[in-house]
């Protein structure tokens, strides 16, 4: 099925803000341009003019403070009806979405995928727990499905990711004289992010050499006596905005004293780095001074690249801030605890008592309500492909999920259409 030019409307635009690391907003941008919609992009450094491709291609350069005038008067200008982001929650796209929403402009926000790694996300309003979507037991239990079915199959996208970010990173420091007043949403710089992204593949290699053995020895000794604990990254918005935690550290030092207090003593806690972590962070010198200090050295389990559906078929239980592993872990039918706020923390889906009271009796998943749960969230939010691989398929469902842009009868272009916007 394809979308049809005629159905946005020729005078209505299209604008690209940040998007993922890559060209999938170009190429999204090219399949819209393709169907008669008119495309435009918003660069705020040279990685996104790197990558950067619509029929209207703007930079800029002004301070943080002047963007949400700036961005209201070029939706005016030139009469954007949809404006189309990656990660609602960076800066830029934080102010994106209040101009929108005042002016009564469509605001799209792609993500990573609630159920990866075959889908992205694409939500109106917002993503994770900014969704404009109804989340309620009666929402999900009215809902009709269309039995949607997938057949793509992404695999791995390390290596894209890491090709696409040094690309990124270096042309960003080529061009940061002409964007000075950028803030990015990481506190890394180029250099230090090219650092670590170098660093994560060294310790791929050295985690698949020291680590092999781990997944075996945890099943053969420990199924069903451990709670997994898969950390987020370390700049995860989902942490800053979606949690009352400041750092994963600080979340690091209240599950492992819980657990320490309120576990059985024959259960282990394992502790999972994020893989797109492994070269920022290093956790390991504070989990082992905290297991010493809770006098359970011997039950505190720190891994990082272990097959995850295996950990999960064999724990008692998951405890996650807001990660998507959550979901995976109720595919599992593992009883799991949400630390932060989270769209699948329901009753009846996840633990709804504390975390002391989790270790000691971990409520159990209801089979029956996940499944309709994610039917749910699969048809309403999910797109099938990847930012990295299989970009088409996920660029032309986007396209069908979008239009087609509606009306907006309370934006007025300025009095002087032909003017183009310039950096503040």
């Amino acid at each position: 099925m394809q979308c049809r030019g005629a159905l946005w409307g020729t005078m209505s635009g299209v604008l690209f803000l940040q998007g993922p690391l890559g060209p999938f907003f170009a190429r999204c941008a090219r399949h819209f341009s393709a169907l008669g919609v008119k495309t435009h992009k918003i660069n705020f450094n040279g990685g996104d003019r790197f990558y950067a491709w619509a029929d209207h291609l703007v930079d800029y350069s002004g301070g943080p403070a002047g963007w949400p005038e700036y961005l209201s008067g070029f939706i005016r200008q030139n009469d954007i009806r949809t404006v189309v982001v990656y990660g609602d929650c960076r800066y830029y796209h934080e102010e994106a979405r209040t101009v929108c929403d005042d002016l009564g402009i469509r605001f799209w926000a792609f993500e990573e995928g609630y159920l990866r790694p075959d889908f992205v996300t694409l939500e109106s309003g917002g993503v994770n727990a900014n969704s404009s979507q109804d989340w309620s037991r009666n929402a999900i239990d009215s809902y009709r499905p269309r039995n949607r079915n997938t057949t793509v199959q992404v695999g791995q996208t390390f290596w894209q990711r890491a090709q696409f970010a040094i690309l990124y990173y270096v042309a960003a420091r080529l061009a940061r004289r002409q964007f000075p007043y950028y803030r990015h949403h990481r506190p890394r710089n180029w250099l230090q992010e090219a650092g670590c992204w170098v660093r994560s593949l060294l310790r791929k290699g050295l985690y698949r050499l020291t680590q092999r053995k781990y997944t075996e020895s945890l099943i053969r000794n420990h199924s069903g006596e451990y709670f997994l604990y898969p950390l987020q990254t370390a700049d995860d918005f989902q942490i800053r905005a979606h949690s009352d935690y400041s750092s994963i550290e600080e979340s690091i030092r209240q599950v492992v004293t819980s657990f320490a207090t309120h576990a059985a003593s024959h259960e282990l806690l394992v502790i999972k780095h994020h893989p797109m972590d492994r070269g920022f962070c290093h956790y390991g010198r504070l989990i082992r001074n905290l297991a010493r200090e809770h006098k359970v050295a011997g039950r505190v389990v720190y891994c990082h690249d272990l097959h995850l559906p295996t950990l999960l078929d064999h724990a008692k239980g998951v405890v996650t801030i807001n990660s998507t592993v959550g979901i995976s872990a109720l595919l599992h039918r593992v009883p799991t605890l949400t630390l932060g706020r989270a769209i699948y923390d329901l009753p009846e889906l996840t633990h709804q008592g504390d975390l002391d009271s989790f270790w000691e009796l971990p409520a159990p998943v209801n089979a029956v309500l996940f499944k309709a749960y994610r039917t749910y969230l699969y048809e309403k939010t999910q797109l099938d492909g990847s930012f990295y691989r299989s970009m088409h398929t996920a660029v032309e469902a986007a396209c069908q999920r979008m239009m087609p842009v509606p009306a907006v009868e309370n934006v007025e272009p300025l009095e002087e259409p032909e003017k183009e916007y310039l950096a503040a």
